[in-house]
Parts: structure tokens; sequence; C-alpha cells
């Protein structure tokens, strides 16, 4: 039966690391000096709280990293744009619980919508979410809204610079960059597209729902995260499939780790170690084996989202993160199977092809 095979290929993809193709350690790299540098200058002033909110500007690296340098310096802002928005949304929404859950569902199906319409690839809707649901998180425990949006918008500033310093080498500058209006041209709403557009609007309602009716609201984007990175940027039900597996087994395998960092007491400077270690792994492993790259991901999204809260070490956040990730990644499977099977990879779906940078 085809579901058979579908599952017996996840679950042999759980053993397969993908070849290595272009280098990724130059994006792995950008990504943990901006996670940890702003980290680092927290704890020297003595608010390394505020340090980690800061951090979360290094969500705006993976954004756009197929494209050359050039391009990127055009688009990259527009990325950072997005998250202190959503951020600035998720702190002004914090005090009403409703209003805080309905905002998440315009978050995740209006970013969605942009990234799946104009093709913009990985990571997707993922990160924007996680900025919501960190300020959301955040606001509700007690850090001041103004506080939380300087600090991620200080972060996504320095995250844009730190992605162009190379344009320091003269070999980025031989390459002619497009247009804004050829990089944004209008979405192309094919099947695949709006495919991926439905899925994402039922996993934000449906995640949101469960969570506000039968879990907590202020988990509700976790759920919704764990829903649209099983979606995915690329239509089809194996991909959807092998992706929850992944997210699931990841993790397990994540919490795991964060157990561990919280019980080790890790001294501030160290524990800033181990989360640029943790972003450097998740950018490394991403494209070759999603599993490890959750796994990498997970400890360090609950460090930085207890920490942004104050209750970094808290251990509580573990079961409840277990089954959030599962109730979401069951949703983003269960879309996939309301529409017919679409092509593994339409043409042009992803970034265009480009020389190593």
């Amino acid at each position: 039966m085809p579901w058979r095979e579908g599952v017996r290929r996840a679950v042999v993809s759980l053993g397969t690391v993908v070849p290595a193709g272009e280098p990724r350690w130059p994006i792995a790299l950008q990504a943990a000096i901006t996670l940890t540098v702003p980290v680092v200058v927290g704890i020297a002033a003595g608010r390394m709280d505020l340090g980690m909110l800061a951090a979360v500007g290094a969500f705006t690296v993976p954004y756009f990293a197929a494209l050359p340098r050039l391009e990127r310096l055009r688009l990259r802002p527009l990325a950072g744009l997005v998250l202190v928005a959503t951020a600035a949304l998720g702190a002004l929404l914090a005090p009403s619980g409703v209003w805080a859950a309905v905002g998440l569902v315009a978050v995740t199906i209006a970013v969605g919508a942009a990234v799946h319409g104009y093709r913009l690839g990985p990571p997707g809707p993922l990160f924007p979410v996680l900025v919501y649901g960190m300020s959301w998180h955040a606001v509700g425990s007690g850090v001041p809204a103004s506080t939380l949006i300087a600090c991620v918008a200080a972060g996504c500033t320095f995250a844009v610079l730190v992605s162009i310093t190379p344009l320091v080498r003269r070999v980025h500058w031989s390459v002619t960059p497009r247009p804004l209006r050829v990089l944004l041209a209008a979405p192309l709403w094919d099947r695949g597209a709006r495919e991926l557009v439905i899925r994402t609007a039922i996993v934000a309602v449906a995640a949101t729902a469960v969570s506000l009716v039968y879990v907590d609201p202020e988990r509700a984007y976790w759920t919704v995260a764990a829903g649209v990175v099983v979606i995915g940027v690329v239509p089809g039900r194996g991909p959807a499939l092998t992706r929850g597996l992944h997210r699931a087994v990841g993790t397990g395998v994540g919490v795991g780790v964060y157990l561990a960092i919280g019980a080790a007491g890790l001294a501030p400077l160290w524990l800033a170690a181990v989360l640029f270690a943790l972003q450097f792994i998740t950018e490394l492993a991403i494209t070759r084996h999603y599993a490890i790259a959750v796994a990498a991901v997970t400890p360090l999204a609950l460090v930085l989202v207890t920490a942004g809260a104050g209750e970094l070490g808290t251990t509580a956040v573990v079961g409840e993160r277990l089954v959030d990730t599962l109730v979401g990644a069951a949703l983003g499977v269960a879309t996939a199977l309301i529409h017919p099977p679409a092509p593994p990879d339409p043409e042009g779906r992803l970034a265009p092809p480009h020389r190593p940078d």
C-alpha cells in the first residue's frame, strides 16, 4: 500500500544523512555569532535575560540564504522587520489571551501566504511564529512590552549587519543583483502554493483552538510552530510524513538536551557557548538531517524562551513541549491527506540556483 511504503521511507530517512551540497558553515557561523553576541553583551551588562531576547534576531540569518550577498542586502532587512513586527504584535496583544490567540492565527496565515506565494523557501513561517509566541510569553511573565520590542529590534539590526559583512570581499560585488521588482515579483498561486497556504491556515486555526480549549493558550504558538514546520515549503504527503516523524524524534532528543543543560548549572558564559554550538549545529544539519537539526534547535528555543521570561532552567516545560509538538506535528501531517497527491517539488518552488557563497 502507498502509505505503508511512505511510512517505511520516513523511518529509513531517520538513518539517512543527505550528502553535503554547497557549504553551510558560513551561514551556520553567521547565525551562531548573531545569536551569541547579544547574550554575551547581556551577561556583561548584568541582564542576560535581555540578551536572550535580543538573540532571536539571529532568526533573520537563514532567510534568503540561497541568494547572492548583494541580493541578501536588499531582502534580509525585510525579514528583520517582519520579526520585529511580530514581536511587537505579540507583546501588545499579550494582556488579552483571546486577542493574542487571534493574532497568532493571523501572523501564521499572513507569513505563510507570503512565504509560499513568493517562493521564499526555508525556513518558512517558523521563526515569526516563534518570535510572536516568545513575545506573548515574555510579556505575560512581566517583561515590559517596550523593552522586549527594543531588544528584538536591536538583535535583528545586529543580525543584518553581521550577515552582510562578507561584502568586504570583492568577489561578492562581481554578481549583479536583480532589482526588487524581480526578487519580489508578483506571487504565483499554482496548485502547490495554494495547497501549502490552505494547510498552513488549517494548522494555525486548529492548533490554536486545541491549545485554547484543552491545553494552555500561551503554549499555542509551539503547537502551531510544530505544525507549520511539518508542512514545510514543499507540497506532498511524503515530505509531510517524513518531517513529522523527524520533528517528533528530534524534539524528544532535544528536550533531553535541555534537561541536561538545566541540570548542569552552567555559568553564563558557558551557557552562551552552548547556545553558539546549538545554533551552529542547527544550521549545519538542517539541509542534511532534519531530526538532528530539530534536536539542536529545540533546547536552543527552550533556553531562549525560558530565559527571556526569567525562567531559565524550568523543567516543567519539557512535558508540555512534547505534547505540543506531537499535537502540532500530527495536525501538520493530517493536513496532507485532504488534498490529492501533489508533485514533490514543482519547478521554481525554491530559491534560484547560485554559486557557493
